[in-house]
């Protein structure tokens, strides 16, 4: 059997990387620091930091129900900024976790695909699946932004530090089957 390799890279948060020296991956590096923040800084916005991360997959394919995926939360440094003057440790922690959502639904989309049953027609159900965690995955960042006003809410910001931490660091989680129209294989997923 012949084997057909298919790269794909996609971007979670529809934002433009540059190539992997311009990106820094969770996986080999979770930690940011301000030096990471590479971006020219928007002086229009009302913000004094960004956070541009993405997840990015790769696939082989061997056959209809054979896949290899490999999938990465990235922070895009030359897309990041932040205002040196307002730069603070409360505000870092805040934009760290953007990362660390971004790494939580990475662990998710890979989840969903390798428990995913395939047809003939897996490049579009392997979009389907993509395209269904990503509006997940905006809207927790929304939310994110919004229940802690970008980082001013304190008490939220620290219950939303602590849920996403246990979520990386703590928790096996069960995952249920969050799409009712995809069929799934049925199995444990523990995020490390």
């Amino acid at each position: 059997m012949s084997r057909l390799v298919l790269t794909l890279l996609t971007l979670i948060a529809c934002f433009a990387t540059y190539g992997q020296e311009h990106s820094k991956r969770w996986i080999e590096n979770p930690l940011l620091q301000w030096a990471d923040f590479e971006g020219e800084v928007k002086d229009t916005s009302r913000f004094d930091a960004e956070c541009f991360a993405n997840v990015t997959y790769d696939y082989v394919f061997y056959s209809p129900n054979e896949f290899q995926f490999e999938v990465y939360a990235n922070f895009d440094r030359y897309n990041s900024w932040r205002k040196k003057e307002m730069q603070s440790d409360e505000l870092l922690r805040h934009e760290q976790l953007h990362f660390n959502i971004a790494q939580l639904f990475a662990d998710r989309l890979k989840f969903e695909f390798e428990n995913y049953i395939y047809s003939e027609n897996y490049e579009a159900e392997i979009e389907e699946i993509f395209d269904k965690v990503k509006a997940a995955y905006h809207d927790m960042q929304n939310l994110y932004d919004e229940e802690t006003n970008h980082s001013l809410n304190k008490e939220k910001q620290e219950e939303w530090e602590e849920y996403i931490n246990d979520q990386l660091y703590n928790s096996k989680v069960k995952m249920e089957v969050v799409y009712q129209d995809l069929p799934m294989k049925t199995g444990t997923y523990s995020a490390y």
